[in-house]
């Protein structure tokens, strides 16, 4: 009797452990390969992609691929980070279904798939498009998955534009609907050390030159400075140094679409390598914006450069001219607010001398 009902005991722990098992799998997330995709076909599409779109609640971006380079069309065509737009195609062709979540709108909010057109919203409508601008692709992305346990898992919360059932998916798409994300905001860096004058010169003629007598020399001297006059503050002339490092640009206009004004600011800078920029700044619609052009002065050297850093130097001029060429970059304002002052600002009366007379 006792083994009987051990033998019974025994069954009914093996089917519960069974039970528990086939649960178990039946809760356990599926591998990415078992999930579907949420696009079924993108991949096979990829090529025929052309434009992209994303909208937000605040902005939008557009980019179209042309001669198979992408740039982007509200910065007149200006190339766009390739990495990031091969990122966002690919990331919505590998997205997988992981579950279905709400289809009811009042919940969207809650997984940011409502849409940008709502006030404040964080969705954006991500846009894939072909050479006649035929929709491919059109989804709300929403916010990344929220739940801590699924870390190893990146995924995000989405829904096709005319379809009120949201998804929770596995994969990623890193997107965002400002203009500056897609571009390469750094553009070039000259040190202030490497400085040796600014010339500023302005539509009307009001011209001044800054310059420096040898390297290591820490303050500006001001050509022809007038009688009676010394240089402003140390901090104002020292300024003039940083003009040209660590240009960060914000956006790109092209010089066919865009005409400089008569009022445009005419600056020239040298170094101490041998290095000539010249910068063309103007303002339009209150937005700041500047032309570079490279080139090389032997002149300017101090004698004692082999021919290597030459070779350097003017490999850099041409490069920087085959990036800048054609193009008004979006620059910082605090550098044009540099830029555009006017030679009696730079000046203030000598005390002293009033004295000695």
């Amino acid at each position: 009797m006792f083994k009987n009902k051990l033998i019974v005991f025994t069954i009914i722990t093996v089917v519960v452990i069974i039970a528990a098992s086939v649960f178990v799998k039946l809760r356990a997330p599926q591998s990415g390969k078992e999930r579907a995709a949420f696009f079924p076909g993108l991949s096979s599409e990829i090529e025929a992609i052309n434009h992209i779109s994303i909208k937000g609640y605040a902005g939008s971006v557009n980019l179209s691929r042309i001669n198979d380079i992408w740039v982007i069309d509200e910065f007149d065509g200006y190339p766009a980070l390739p990495d990031k737009v091969k990122s966002t195609v690919l990331g919505a062709a590998d997205l997988k279904i992981n579950a279905p979540k709400t289809t009811l709108p009042r919940l969207y909010s809650r997984l940011g798939v409502e849409g940008p057109e709502v006030e404040d919203s964080t969705s954006l409508l991500l846009s894939l498009k072909d050479a006649e601008r035929n929709s491919i692709v059109e989804m709300i992305v929403g916010k990344l998955r929220l739940s801590s346990a699924s870390q190893s898992t990146p995924g995000l919360y989405i829904r096709k534009l005319d379809d009120e059932q949201s998804y929770l998916v596995d994969g990623v798409v890193d997107i965002t609907s400002s203009k500056t994300d897609w571009i390469e905001r750094s553009l070039f860096d000259i040190p202030a050390e490497a400085i040796r004058a600014v010339r500023v010169e302005h539509a009307d003629g009001d011209t001044y030159t800054l310059f420096k007598n040898e390297k290591g020399q820490e303050q500006f001297n001001l050509a022809n400075l007038p009688s009676g006059k010394k240089l402003a503050s140390e901090l104002i002339i020292s300024r003039y140094g940083s003009i040209l490092q660590d240009i960060q640009i914000n956006g790109a206009r092209s010089k066919e679409k865009l005409q400089k004004p008569e009022n445009s600011i005419n600056v020239l800078v040298h170094t101490f390598e041998g290095t000539v920029v010249e910068l063309v700044a103007f303002e339009h619609d209150d937005i700041p914006y500047g032309s570079f052009e490279f080139r090389f002065d032997e002149s300017l050297l101090a004698g004692d450069e082999d021919q290597e850093k030459i070779d350097g130097v003017k490999a850099y001029v041409s490069n920087m001219n085959a990036q800048t060429l054609n193009w008004w970059y979006e620059i910082p304002p605090f550098k044009y607010d540099v830029i555009k002052k006017r030679s009696a600002s730079i000046m203030r009366n000598d005390k002293s001398s009033e004295k000695s007379e």
